[in-house]
């Protein structure tokens, strides 16, 4: 039951040290030619789907927040958006400013499930329980396939 907590845990983990930025101290940025963003295809056609796929039946499953079962579509979701952040984040890629600013809200939805100990807690079921934040994850998902799409729209060509 505890594990599910643990592995998002651990993606939060992942997706803030992915977030803190900075290169390794031994990089050479110069290196390699990295790519330009035109060069660079639209994120949205790709990952719309694995979005949808991820995100489907979370918002009925989590009509318990406390359930594994939430909790295991909640990981899902966040596996995939974990994955879009680091491909938003490849070198050449134009800024995904929309994106990124539903990442982070999804992440903090997720930081707020944890903290709350939502899972396997009849209380998170309460709906004025914090727990139902958990729905900038769910339904963040099919908004954050729109925000790629605006934000992809705003590249350079």
């Amino acid at each position: 039951m505890r594990i599910r907590t643990l592995v998002v845990t651990a993606l939060l983990a992942t997706a803030l040290t992915a977030c803190s930025g900075g290169q390794e101290p031994d990089s050479k940025p110069s290196a390699k030619p990295t790519p330009t963003a035109s060069k660079l295809s639209a994120l949205a056609p790709a990952w719309q789907s694995k979005l949808d796929a991820a995100a489907e039946g979370a918002v009925a499953t989590c009509q318990m927040p406390s359930s594994d079962a939430c909790a295991e579509v909640l990981t899902d979701i966040m596996i995939v958006v974990n994955e879009l952040e680091s491909e938003i984040e490849a070198p050449g890629r134009g800024p995904y400013r929309e994106s990124t600013k539903q990442i982070a809200k999804m992440q903090a939805a997720t930081d707020k499930y944890v903290d709350e100990g939502c899972q396997g807690d009849p209380a998170a079921d309460d709906p004025n329980s914090d727990c139902w934040g958990i729905s900038a994850i769910t339904v963040g998902a099919a908004t954050l396939g729109m925000t790629l799409a605006t934000d992809d729209l705003s590249q350079p060509m």
